[in-house]
Formats: C-alpha cells, structure tokens, sequence
C-alpha cells in the first residue's frame, strides 16, 4: 500500500504535474536561484576579501577551487542521478519505492562521503600531478586541506538537497539557506578584518566549513524526521541491487562528463599559467565569477525544471513536458539575453571594482570578460536542453555534451589560438566563447528535435514507464 502524503506535498505534486506551467516553474525554480545565488555571492565576497584584506592571491583560490570542484563531481553526480530516479518515482505516486531509493542514495552518499577525506593525505602529489604552480601549493595547502573536509559535508547536502528538490520542495533549502550565507559572511568578516593575526585564505575556507556544517546538520535533522515522506532511517539504509544500479547507471555519465570538464578547467587554468602568467588566471576567475552570476540564475532554471520534467515523466505526460520546454525557453532565453546586455555594459565597472589602481590587470579581466558576456545567451539555449535531458534520466547525452564542449571544442579552440594564431591572454576568453556557443546551439537542437518527435506518452505509457514500474500503477 501507497504511504500517504500530507496535503501540503500532494498539492505542491499536484502543482508540477497539472498547475498553471509558468507558475510552476517559478515556484520550483525560484527558490533554487536564491538558494544558489547566495552560495555564489559568498564566493564572490571571499574574492572581494581576499583583495581588499591583502590575505593571499585571487589566483591561488581559482585554481584550486576548480580542483575542489573536480573532486566534487563525484558526489554532485550522485546527487543528480539519484534525485532523477527519486522524483521520477514520486511522479509515479510511488512513494514507497522513492523512500527506499532515497535510502540507498543516502547509503550511498556516506560512503562517497568517506572516500573523499582521502585527498588529504595524498594532497601535495595529487596537486603536484595536476601540474599545479608550486606557488599555489606552497601558499595555500591549509584551504586545500580545508575545502577537501567541506566536500565530505557538502556530499551530504548534495543528497538533502537532491531529495528535496525531488519533492519539488525546494523553499525549505532557500530558507535554510539563509543560515548558511549569514554563518559564512560573518565569519569571513571576522577572520579578515577582526582582531586577528597573519589570517590567509585557510581560514575563509574555515568559515565555509562552518557554514556548511550548519546546513549539514539541519539537513540530517530533517532527513530523519518521521514526517518526512522520504526518511532516512538506520534501519531503511540499504545498497538494493536494483535501486543501486539504476542511481550508478543515472550518475556515471553525469560523473564522467562533469569531472571531464572539471578537469578541463583545471588543464586550461594549468596551460594559462604556463603561457600567460597568474595574473591572467586571476583575470580569467575574476570573469568566470561575474558570468557566473548569470550562469547561477540560468542553472538554477535548468535544475528546477529538471524536476518538473522528470515528475511529468513518471506520470506519462508528454503533452505537458512538450508545452513545459517552449514555456522554459522563454523564461531562460529572456533572462539569459538580458543578463547579457547588462554584463557587457558594466564590464569595466567590475575590472575596477577588482583591480582598483591596476590598469594592466583591468585592461586582461575586461578582454577576458567581454567574450564571456557574449556566451551568456548560448548558456541560456543551453539549459533548456539539458532541463530536458536530466529529466529524462538522459545523461549519456549530457555526458557527450560536456565532453564535445571541452575536448571537441574549448581545449583545441585555446591551442589554436595560443600556438597557431599566437593570440594574448584573450585565448582564454575566446575559448569559452567558442565552446559554450557551440555546446548550447547542439544541445538546444538535439533536445527540440527530441521533444518534437516524443510520442504521446498518454497513448504509449509503457513505452515511457521505467523498466521495474508495475502496469496497474495509480497515477496521480
């Protein structure tokens, strides 16, 4: 028998699967942009500390960072493929199933969780492997260190998070959220302008930790109430064969296709360095940060949408995904085009905000940053796809996105330039611009092409059922 859902969860389902689209979108995409854009807004305040306290060099953080960000891949992908499988099955009304699949998520989680705490050891071979500036690791292996123990956490955040969103409740992580963003700000403020002495960027690291261990918390103290309709419960932890197939087989491919990426990052950061100096590293971060405001409120469309989408799927609802991916574009394209404008108008406002008196490091953040202004509307094509393919569980697909974004296009457009056409810093601008084009134009494309030939899911339900859904299944 079907365990009972509170009304409250019944209407926010009953909302994604038959309420009016574009409020829908709002009220599951919203909540996740505030909650995304004040985790971005901290990472901008610890460059702007890091700048103006005179703590350590901005560079020192980009590249490691896009480290951490490699490692962390592992447990967002995990997040991701699970949530997919969970809210496909919370579509479905099959909520003791979802119960069972978010317990073996979480099983899951704890031992990534633990895994992960073996960067530290082997900290300075593996940085040293990936052709990090001795600089970077002789200054700032204490936030290295730091941020490796906040991915263990964050693996675990990842997985609330991933069960909330699954709910379409996505409210309660913005609420918590603010927690989260008042812990880190005050603590960085302290570290930085406090009373205190030959204070590095380790300890901004620290107040991140903290920040993160408030939500780590609030998050496990939720999980395991018995009014969650998803508990975690000791006793329900478990490594079922089949959930934990189908969670692998969802996360590898977005695995694979985000490390893969990562490490692109991290390779280009690396042949920067080598080519251009750090002050054209800490210019292409200084970039990346101010496109990623854009970026952050786009993904946060995508994220949100994959929900709503992948919801629909369970309950066999092609004609209101169809209608979803037009209503989605107008939102995305809308706030992408827009966003762009105003990047590429402000652009010397913020090279003087992060260089102020430095015109030579201005002049590479504004050469830099005026082509990542320019690939913000491709950004944008490109999560009205991918919202499609999540939802889907199609990940293969996202997989052979990031890889042909990185590999087919972003890292031979950057060596061209560097080797070939023997252009400046600018490379790096190019490259981005080249690649995100390219990626959102053929992502936009296979996802329109997908949606146009979909069959009528009401008329081919268990073509469109996944592999271990009963026939007599009640849908909502």
């Amino acid at each position: 028998m079907q365990q009972a859902v509170s009304n409250k969860k019944l209407q926010r389902r009953e909302a994604i699967l038959n309420g009016n689209l574009w409020k829908t979108i709002l009220m599951v995409s919203l909540p996740i942009l505030m909650y995304n854009l004040c985790n971005y807004m901290y990472g901008i305040y610890d460059m702007m500390v890091v700048q103006s306290a005179n703590i350590g060099d901005a560079a020192d953080i980009v590249v490691l960072d896009q480290i951490k960000n490699m490692i962390s891949t592992v447990g967002g992908a995990l997040a991701t493929g699970g949530g997919i499988l969970v809210s496909r099955r919370y579509g479905e009304n099959r909520i003791s199933d979802a119960k069972r699949c978010a317990n073996c998520l979480f099983s899951i989680a704890l031992i990534v969780a633990g895994l992960t705490l073996l960067f530290i050891p082997i900290g300075v071979p593996f940085l040293k492997l990936l052709q990090t500036d001795q600089s970077t690791i002789d200054n700032a292996m204490g936030y290295y260190y730091v941020q490796i123990g906040i991915l263990s956490i964050t693996t675990i955040n990842n997985t609330f998070i991933a069960l909330e969103k699954s709910k379409g409740n996505t409210l309660k992580l913005f609420i918590l959220n603010f927690g989260v963003i008042f812990i880190k700000i005050s603590l960085s403020t302290l570290f930085a302008f406090g009373p205190f002495e030959n204070v590095t960027v380790t300890w901004l690291a620290l107040a991140t930790l903290a920040a993160q261990s408030f939500l780590f918390i609030a998050g496990l103290i939720y999980l395991f109430l018995p009014g969650n309709v998803l508990r975690i419960t000791p006793k329900s932890l478990n490594f079922n064969k089949s959930d934990s197939l189908m969670i692998l087989k969802l996360s590898i491919p977005v695995f694979l296709g985000r490390f893969l990426f990562s490490f692109g990052k991290v390779y280009i950061n690396s042949t920067a360095t080598t080519v251009y100096g750090k002050m054209a590293v800490g210019a292409l971060g200084i970039s990346n940060t101010m496109a990623g405001l854009l970026t952050t409120m786009i993904n946060s469309f995508e994220d949100g949408g994959s929900t709503i989408v992948s919801q629909n799927y369970g309950n066999a609802n092609g004609k209101r995904i169809r209608k979803f991916f037009f209503i989605n574009m107008v939102y995305l394209v809308s706030l992408a085009a827009i966003g762009m404008i105003i990047c590429f108008i402000l652009k010397e406002e913020v090279a003087r905000f992060f260089a102020p008196g430095d015109e030579l490091y201005q002049e590479m953040i504004v050469n830099i940053f005026k082509w990542e202004c320019l690939d913000i509307i491709f950004t944008g094509v490109q999560a009205v796809g991918l919202s499609i393919f999540y939802g889907f569980g199609k990940t293969k697909i996202t997989m052979s996105l990031s890889m042909s974004q990185l590999f087919a296009f972003r890292i031979p457009t950057l060596l061209i330039c560097i080797y070939w056409i023997k252009m400046n810093y600018e490379a790096c601008g190019v490259a981005m611009f080249m690649s995100n084009m390219l990626t959102g134009v053929i992502a936009f494309v296979l996802a329109f092409i997908f949606i146009i030939k979909m069959p009528k899911m009401e008329k081919y339900k268990d073509l469109f059922r996944t592999e271990e859904t009963p026939n007599n299944v009640e849908c909502a």
